[in-house]
C-alpha cells in the first residue's frame, strides 16, 4: 500500500511538471505565432505606426516599416511606442531592450522552427475539417490579403493527398 501511495505521488508530480511544461511551451508558441502574425499581417487601410509617425502600408513587413537597423541595435518595443516618453526614458528602455535582445533572439531561433512545424501540422489537420467550399473561400481570402498561396498549398497537403485523419 505504501508503494502505491508513493507511486501515486510520483505520478501526480510528473503530471504537474508535464502540465507546467505544456503551459510554458504553449505560451512560447503563442508568442512566436503572434510575432509571426505581426510580421506577416497586411493592413487593409493605411494607419500610423504608434510613436513613429510612419504610415503603414499593405504588404510591408515589420522589418521594412522599421527601416534599416545596425547590427546589435535595439528599438523601442511596439507596446510602448504610443507612450509619450522623455528622451532619457526612451534611451533607458532601448538599453534594456538591447540587453535582453540576444537571449530573446536565441530563444526564438531555437523554438520558432518547432513552433512552425507544429503550426503546419495543426493547419493541415484543420483544413481536413473544412468543406470544399470553405477551403475555396479561405484560399480566395488569402489571395485578397496577398498571403502566400504556396503556404496555403502546404496547409492543404493532407486534403490533397486524401490523407486526412478519421
Amino acid at each position: 500500500m505504501n508503494d502505491e501511495l508513493r507511486s501515486l505521488g510520483s505520478v501526480r508530480a510528473r503530471g504537474i511538471i508535464l502540465l507546467v511544461a505544456v503551459g510554458v511551451a504553449g505560451g512560447m508558441a503563442g508568442g512566436a505565432l503572434d510575432r509571426l502574425w505581426v510580421v506577416r499581417h497586411d493592413v487593409k487601410s493605411p494607419a500610423l505606426i504608434p510613436g513613429s509617425g510612419e504610415e503603414r502600408r499593405p504588404g510591408r513587413s515589420r522589418e521594412e516599416r522599421r527601416g534599416p537597423q545596425r547590427e546589435g541595435s535595439a528599438e523601442l518595443p511596439a507596446w510602448l511606442r504610443s507612450v509619450d516618453l522623455s528622451g532619457e526614458q526612451r534611451n533607458r528602455i532601448v538599453a534594456i531592450t538591447a540587453k535582453f535582445r540576444p537571449a530573446a533572439d536565441s530563444l526564438m531561433r531555437s523554438v520558432l522552427p518547432r513552433v512552425m512545424e507544429l503550426n503546419l501540422r495543426m493547419s493541415e489537420e484543420a483544413m481536413c475539417v473544412l468543406t470544399p467550399r470553405q477551403r475555396e473561400d479561405w484560399i480566395a481570402w488569402r489571395r485578397r490579403e496577398h498571403l502566400s498561396i504556396e503556404e496555403a498549398n502546404q496547409f492543404m497537403r493532407l486534403v490533397s493527398s486524401n490523407s486526412c485523419p478519421k
